[in-house]
């Protein structure tokens, strides 16, 4: 190396030939740089108009399933005698059961064969309408067969909106298979108008919903005018109706605006779904890097000659080595942003500057939600792929000047400069809208993922005047955020710390609990209309020394939280299982025991085997077990998982308990879909007997249910003999509740069963 830089000194003319090189191979690789980059916009606009229209489609999609599932939902209510004979107000409720979760769509209702209204989820009689003449009824009285039909634009007949909207429309028949009327449900457009108006389409960009007939739904940007027109003439229209899905660029008829069209089908729906992103608004970006990026080389190389008269191979080698050492110590090898390191010094001095200037600033912190299940099923490689996916994105919700780095693992966290409240909240909506949008993490086999993320914020000096306290607020904000559903964006408050070191100790405390003696497990038993014991119901107490007697809905949710819920779980079966079996040993028959069990059970895939284990330990049969759940089991997100769990617990021969039935998502066909054989009233309904119509309404529409499809049904809370006599004339016949015993220690409960035994008449125990 030494002979060799020596005689290149010795000849300078070498330096002038090698820069003259050297700047010829940059000049080329900036000019294919520039194309690639070019091909690269071209390619990534494509990218962002299919995950766009892929976005919106599945959206809209959706929206559609489960609106179409409220308005069958009604059609078979519609078309069961049994249902019929319901009063209107309980069939109006039964029918729209499924309707609650879509009142923010439009309205349904239910026509007869003359188009007169009959039934309506806004109100009890309907209003009063005919529909005979719209195409949605006309097209379902004419042909039979025709399934879900979707209308043109109109203007509703009830209400004063002037907004337009289309219908859906499902036949109803007789018992005869005769037109008897329809099933509508009507579709505000505007949703379709606030759905696509967060969209970001660039300055020319267009987004089109229309029917495969050519008729406009909905256009952005917006004119009333292009509503219910078509584009059926158009030269473009053809491959919108061939294919499910494509890309293609085109110059537009209209304003002559050349753009890149993306389009999917919606499902099934004769509805299509477009994106264009005008070529104009997708090489701007690049015209600009361009010039800079030329300017900059021109610069470069006319430094480059300069240097290398200048500079030896050995100073450029260890400025690149120092280069290289910096990044490593400063910067995550992943994602190329900050580290933690880089992250505290960019905080102490944007902390510095705004004591200095008295000005504000914000920290994000930013965890994404259920990142782990990516690792699980693709891979870490993948994993890897969707951090660095969420870090190009982040980059582009922030400004130059603010500071964005990665904590690490799926930890990420932004310094807002001259940031108040407001601007904060902006930043940390577009960041979640940026980190919802799908990521393709296996082109190959056109996998794709969707994450979302919780975002705690913290502000200075507000939250904290140093750095550690600001990080830690935004933490515990986050840690709000992610504990009350995920999604969405919390600021701190001082009532999160004291929330935090509260549930922290309960924590702890429950812990121990669960280690030594401090839950204990009462029985509240179940009985007949003549007091005759049927069951009983587990319920876990905890007494603490310090704490005293902690509630159930305090350490229930805590447990939940922090993951300690499974274990519990498992040590109340135990206990009630060990405590029946102990109870039979010394001749006290209770039929049944009843426990309390939450989705994380179900998910483990041993579950079915732990328990019929605890069931063999004990000695006691399958029919001895009952396993009560809530409602939001069945709507989890791995409900797949669950409801294979549900089976292989059912083949045992375990029954399975609704609880709370009728509060929280109740859906008829989930209780065809998971094998129930129990409904349990929730006690609200019960108290509102006698005093609240719509709770009795509730309480008689569950029986109903239950009766219907042959299930126990159980009143929880049942406290005065009215409330039992009205269960009873209704077809309630099973209580639970003070008016028979509240909750009982083992030796107390044993009591009250030999009490009743002689009380109650021969052969009723059971």
């Amino acid at each position: 190396m030494i002979r060799i830089r020596n005689s290149l000194l010795a000849k300078p003319v070498l330096f002038i030939f090698a820069g003259i090189g050297i700047t010829l191979a940059t000049t080329g690789v900036t000019a294919v740089s520039l194309y690639q980059m070019r091909l690269d916009a071209m390619a990534q606009a494509r990218n962002t108009a299919q995950n766009l229209v892929l976005s919106l489609q599945k959206e809209t999609e959706r929206n559609l399933d489960i609106y179409q599932l409220a308005m069958r939902d009604v059609v078979t209510s519609m078309e069961t005698p049994s249902i019929l004979q319901l009063p209107p107000e309980v069939r109006r409720l039964v029918a729209f059961s499924a309707a609650n979760s879509v009142g923010e769509l439009g309205v349904i209702f239910a026509a007869d064969a003359a188009g007169n209204a009959v039934l309506d989820s806004r109100s009890n009689p309907p209003p009063t309408f005919n529909v005979s003449d719209r195409d949605y009824f006309v097209v379902q009285q004419q042909q039979k067969g025709t399934g879900l039909y979707l209308s043109k634009p109109f203007v509703p007949r009830v209400g004063n909106t002037v907004q337009p909207s289309i219908a859906l429309s499902l036949r109803l028949n007789d018992a005869n298979r005769q037109f008897a009327g329809i099933v509508a449900g009507t579709l505000r457009l505007n949703y379709f108008h606030q759905l696509f108006e967060g969209s970001i389409l660039g300055d020319h960009g267009t987004l089109t919903l229309l029917r495969t007939d050519g008729t406009v739904l909905m256009r952005q940007p917006y004119h009333r005018d292009d509503i219910g027109s078509t584009l059926a003439g158009g030269h473009s229209f053809p491959p919108l109706v061939q294919s499910d899905q494509g890309t293609y660029v085109d110059v537009a008829v209209l304003d002559h605006i050349e753009r890149l069209y993306s389009f999917r089908r919606i499902g099934k729906y004769p509805l299509v779904v477009v994106v264009g992103l005008a070529t104009e608004d997708i090489y701007a970006g690049w015209r600009k890097r361009a010039f800079a990026i030329g300017m900059v080389t021109a610069i470069l190389n006319a430094l480059t000659i300069m240097l290398v008269l200048m500079f030896s191979g050995q100073l450029r080698t260890r400025f690149a080595m120092e280069r290289q050492l910096q990044t490593l110590a400063w910067f995550d090898a992943l994602t190329g942003l900050p580290n933690r390191a880089q992250l505290n010094k960019e905080t102490f001095r944007i902390l510095t500057n705004a004591s200095r200037d008295s000005s504000q600033f914000a920290i994000l912190f930013i965890d994404l939600d259920r990142f782990k299940r990516v690792n699980d099923t693709q891979g870490h490689s993948a994993g890897d792929e969707v951090l660095s996916e969420i870090a190009r994105r982040l980059r582009n919700c922030v400004r130059g000047e603010d500071v964005i780095g990665r904590l690490g693992g799926d930890e990420f966290l932004a310094v807002l400069q001259n940031c108040d409240v407001h601007r904060a909240a902006h930043v940390a909506g577009r960041i979640l809208q940026a980190l919802y949008q799908p990521i393709t993490v296996n082109a190959k086999y056109d996998t794709s993922i969707t994450l979302s993320a919780s975002i705690g914020v913290s502000l200075y000096p507000h939250d904290g005047q140093d750095a550690d306290t600001l990080l830690r607020n935004a933490d515990m904000a986050m840690y709000k955020a992610k504990s009350t559903g995920r999604n969405q964006v919390h600021f701190y408050a001082p009532l999160y710390e004291r929330q935090a070191k509260e549930q922290l100790e309960l924590e702890i405390a429950l812990q121990r609990a669960l280690q030594g003696r401090g839950l204990s497990v009462a029985y509240q038993p179940k009985v007949d209309v003549t007091g005759a014991l049927h069951g009983a119901e587990a319920l876990v107490r905890w007494h603490d020394e310090k704490l005293g007697i902690v509630p159930p809905d305090r350490f229930i949710a805590i447990a939940e939280e922090s993951g300690l819920i499974a274990k519990l779980d498992a040590w109340v079966l135990d206990e009630a299982c060990r405590q029946l079996a102990e109870w039979r040993a010394v001749g006290i028959n209770v039929p049944n025991i009843s426990v309390n069990v939450c989705a994380a059970d179900f998910k483990r895939p041993d579950y079915p085997g732990f328990i019929a284990h605890t069931l063999r330990v004990h000695g006691l049969k399958p029919a001895s077990l009952i396993l009560e759940m809530t409602e939001r089991v069945m709507f989890d997100e791995s409900a797949d998982g669950i409801h294979t769990s549900l089976e292989a617990i059912h083949a045992l021969g375990i029954a399975l308990s609704i609880d709370d039935f009728g509060t929280g998502y109740s859906s008829l066909t989930y209780l065809h879909r998971f094998p129930v054989k129990e409904l349990k009233i929730d006690r609200s309904f019960v108290r509102g007997i006698g005093v609240d119509a719509m709770a009795e309404s509730l309480a008689q529409t569950v029986i109903n249910i239950g009766n219907m499809l042959k299930l126990s049904v159980v009143a929880e809370g049942v406290e005065t003999p009215a409330q039992r006599d009205f269960l009873h004339h209704h077809g309630c016949l099973m209580y639970q509740g003070y008016l028979y015993s509240p909750p009982l220690p083992p030796e107390d409960f044993a009591r009250w069963v030999e009490k009743h035994r002689q009380q109650t008449p021969a052969g009723g125990s059971g």
